[in-house]
């Protein structure tokens, strides 16, 4: 007899095939894929975001794609509020739920009970009218009153959010000592949105964040990090690449974002956000959200000193050269030098650049007939072939690739070590069994990947001992120090 449907959950670094794998199982096992991407929740996008393509959207049902605007807070919360019920509605149903993504504390949301949930602000009825804390002391501005009850002394301690939006980090960080010191006690006193979400918890539930923790920890199954595991029929697939191979496949993933249209998406998602920004003016939401997604902000510096007229001369400059951006030496020999050059130098520096960019080896000359040459070139540069101008904003641009390529292969060494000191090292933590599968080779993917992916779900399904054993728990002696403060940063994420 098989067991229940397990959920399957999906865990890597961007770029380890993540997408591919889930849409394999879910073609197989007629499961639907659950999106645990902090950044593909937001419409829009597309390419920055890697979100699955239209067609392989159509391979299999996808949830969670799209559901939120840059204008609408969107927390961790949010995502576990809306994941949870199609888990359990897929479950029911008998079809096999397949979470996958790279943002880890979405998909920790999921497997364990370690959020606590605000009250729905629209239920807290004219509590912009109560007393309020002196920005300065950071004392209460109601009257004593020997009549005062504890409902009252609690209302006295309130802070809307516009008010502590303006108080400094230590004026807040003084107040929460007062109302939950040993949140107080744990979060630094510089973290100042850790410090408002402890707020917020206690504002609007009543109770604080260290009493709510501490009834989950106690809680069958609980542990330092929060509560009990939700689905016991749970596997975990790691997929993992070598670093050198994954960071060449980044590489060439940001190439092809480009190729796919990278550029006016984004310069189309930016003039959205100028006209919302100018007409709210709040330029802080411009740091938070999907603003501030790996695949936009890089592009930030290049997007506010050039403009769409650039945007088309790149892209015709840049589908003439198979979306090849020019060598490092082709950028240089564009820029005015600091110091006095002859035309004759700069036509040696640019014929040798072309040269070399069209890989063609220079010729070689003697140095009498190199300085007729020269002499020849000064006189008559114009019928010298020469590297033609590069459009303005180019540089920019490959500069801010550059330096996504670098933030993606930072972000990618990030995620495998949150899922070492989550998944694997974690004290008394229920983790389901972690199986490790190598995508390094893509050449030996069904054998190495699909294959060995299927023989553990089918091993799982008939209640037998699989022959490929899950990875092995270890002790990580850092990992203690950090676990008590997940909850506080993943309370009310933005």
């Amino acid at each position: 007899m098989l067991r229940k449907v397990p959920l399957i959950v999906i865990l890597g670094s961007t770029g380890t095939g993540k997408t591919k794998l889930s849409l394999e199982l879910a073609e197989r096992y007629g499961g639907e894929i659950i999106s645990a991407d902090s950044m593909q929740v937001y419409a829009k996008l597309d390419i920055a975001t890697a979100k699955a393509t239209k067609e392989e959207q159509s391979r299999a049902k996808h949830h969670l794609l799209d559901v939120a605007t840059p204008s609408e807070p969107f927390t961790v919360v949010s995502f576990r509020n809306a994941a949870l019920p199609i888990i359990e509605t897929l479950l029911a149903q008998n079809k096999c739920p397949i979470v996958v993504g790279g943002t880890n504390y979405y998909i920790e949301s999921l497997l364990w009970d370690i959020l606590v949930s605000p009250q729905d602000p629209n239920e807290l009825d004219g509590i912009d009218n109560r007393p309020s804390i002196d920005k300065q002391s950071g004392v209460s501005t109601s009257k004593e009153d020997p009549n005062v009850g504890s409902e009252d002394v609690k209302n006295s301690l309130f802070l809307p959010q516009s008010e502590m939006s303006a108080m400094s980090s230590e004026l807040l960080h003084n107040h929460l000592r007062k109302i939950d010191p040993d949140s107080a006690n744990r979060i630094h006193p510089n973290n100042k949105r850790k410090i408002m979400r402890a707020i917020e918890v206690y504002q609007q539930t009543g109770e604080t964040l260290t009493t709510k923790l501490q009834a989950q920890r106690q809680k069958p199954g609980g542990n330092r990090l929060g509560g009990p595991l939700r689905y016991p029929h749970t596997i975990l697939f790691w997929l993992r690449c070598k670093q050198d191979v994954l960071n060449a496949r980044l590489d060439k993933r940001v190439d092809a974002m480009l190729e796919q249209g990278l550029l006016a998406e984004i310069r189309a998602f930016h003039n959205e956000h100028n006209i919302d920004k100018s007409q709210t003016d709040n330029s802080a939401a411009y740091t938070r959200g999907v603003l501030q997604t790996i695949g936009f902000k890089e592009f930030i510096p290049y997007l506010e000193q050039f403009n769409a007229a650039n945007d088309q001369k790149i892209e015709e400059y840049l589908r003439l050269n198979a979306y090849k951006m020019p060598t490092e030496e082709h950028f240089k020999a564009q820029k005015p030098s600091s110091i006095n050059v002859t035309p004759v130098q700069k036509h040696k520096q640019s014929q040798h650049i072309c040269e070399r960019q069209s890989q063609q080896p220079p010729q070689q000359h003697d140095m009498h007939r190199e300085i007729e040459l020269e002499l020849e070139a000064a006189t008559d540069a114009d019928t010298t072939t020469t590297c033609p101008p590069l459009p303005a904003g180019l540089e920019v641009l490959n500069a801010c690739l550059n330096e996504l390529k670098l933030v993606t292969q930072r972000y990618s060494k990030k995620q495998i070590k949150w899922i070492n000191n989550r998944f694997l090292a974690s004290k008394d933590r229920q983790v389901p069994n972690l199986y490790e599968l190598d995508t390094s080779d893509v050449n030996l993917w069904p054998a190495e990947v699909y294959e060995r992916a299927v023989t553990v779900i089918e091993s799982h399904r008939r209640a037998e001992i699989c022959e490929i054993q899950p990875m092995a728990r270890r002790q990580h002696p850092g990992a203690g120090l950090n676990e008590e403060y997940f909850p506080v940063l993943a309370l009310f994420l933005d």
